[in-house]
């Protein structure tokens, strides 16, 4: 599986998307919720009935028909709706900023994959090449040209390089099952990442360049979306301090007279102790809040862009290095090494060091590639993607 193919997965099966996709479902609903009218009550009224005398039946009953509609004053309806639709345009970032940290968080365990990979290919072709290098060794022995304390470091140094070929492998299943779970799979399987452990070729744009677009950042814009959000709920309980007017209309039938008449009521409620102080008050709080909310959440940013930017230059740079001088120098040496030691000329601690150096700078090259190959992704996330030409 490739890495695309990892991505694409996970944005379709990962169930922290689809429990943002559903939030935004539900914010939406609210909104529509939000914007309907109050509805109209009707009533029946039935008085002088069921007393004594001739009001012991319901000869003399007065009926009342009537209807009454709450109106809503102070734009109470247009803030609501305003919140509701600021709520949702909030769900959309938040989603956008779980489909983003998705990808980085897939593209760790993708490249954690690789490198596990390679680790393991590496170990076992170490191992192998020591069980190769014992026949020789135990050769020399019974030739008496080396001790047994040489042919047990030799066998010792393969046991070592066995458990560590063992310990590559549980390594390996640990990297496939962290993918899995960004695909929210719970059921171990195998998994093969497709795909070279390459040093990305990249040309980063200046840092401030890369500071600057922090502002697009998701999580930004859904914090800056939250501040807007937490002022028209301000909006809205000021609003609900003004008073709603009820107004009604009805027919009343008089039963003893067979006569009938209109009726019309208004109804304002008298604003003499609740006047929603206390939630006007709560509301501009957490307008404060979300502003220094949205100012931390920027400052939390830079720090990581920091530290993502120095790991990228740093380790990218040692991988280089490493690939292109160490690794060579280090397989160049071993060779001649193992030569000499054939032939006579070196003994079996200049053979055994030579080989574990050799390892050593093939593992430190995967360690710091996959540092290196981390930190692009985690620069891709915080920052969008690059200026073709700049970052592939």
């Amino acid at each position: 599986m490739t890495l695309n193919e990892a991505i694409e997965k996970a944005l379709s099966q990962n169930t922290n998307v689809r429990i943002a996709d559903e939030t935004i479902e539900e914010r939406a609903a609210k909104t529509r919720q939000a914007s309907l009218l109050p509805n109209p009550e009707v009533g029946v009224e039935v008085e002088n009935v069921l007393g004594s005398g001739p009001y012991a039946g319901a000869d003399e009953a007065d009926v009342t028909v009537g209807l009454s509609q709450l109106i809503e004053t102070g734009g109470k309806r247009r803030n609501r709706i305003e919140a509701s639709r600021l709520a949702e345009t909030v769900a959309t970032a938040e989603r956008e900023a779980v489909r983003r940290r998705l990808r980085e968080r897939v593209a760790h365990a993708f490249n954690r994959l690789l490198a596990a990979q390679r680790d393991m290919e590496l170990a076992n072709a170490a191992a192998a090449r020591i069980r190769d290098l014992v026949p020789a060794l135990r050769e020399r022995f019974e030739r008496g040209a080396s001790s047994e304390a040489d042919l047990n470091r030799g066998l010792l140094t393969l046991d070592l390089a066995e458990i560590e070929a063992q310990a590559m492998q549980r390594e390996q299943r640990f990297a496939e099952q962290a993918l899995l779970a960004l695909w929210s799979e719970a059921v171990y399987r195998p998994v093969r990442a497709k795909g070279a452990l390459d040093i990305p070729d990249a040309a980063l744009p200046a840092f401030s360049e890369l500071l600057s677009r922090l502002d697009d950042h998701p999580t930004v814009r859904g914090a800056r979306q939250v501040v807007g959000q937490r002022r028209a709920a301000f909006d809205l309980e000021k609003s609900n301090a003004s008073p709603d007017v009820t107004l009604g209309a009805g027919a009343r039938r008089f039963t003893g007279t067979d006569e009938s008449a209109f009726l019309f009521s208004v109804s304002i409620p008298l604003t003499v102790f609740d006047r929603n102080q206390g939630n006007i008050d709560a509301a501009a709080s957490q307008v404060v809040q979300a502003d220094l909310d949205a100012q931390q959440v920027r400052v939390e940013l830079v720090r990581e862009l920091q530290e993502v930017y120095a790991t990228y230059s740093s380790r990218c740079s040692v991988a280089a290095r490493l690939s292109r001088s160490v690794i060579p120098a280090s397989e160049k040496t071993a060779a001649e090494i193992e030569e000499g030691y054939l032939r006579g000329r070196f003994g079996v601690l200049d053979l055994l060091g030579a080989q574990e150096t050799m390892i050593d700078a093939r593992l430190q090259a995967t360690e710091a590639i996959l540092a290196c190959r981390n930190a692009y992704a985690s620069l891709d996330s915080l920052t969008g993607p690059f200026a073709e030409g700049e970052l592939k």
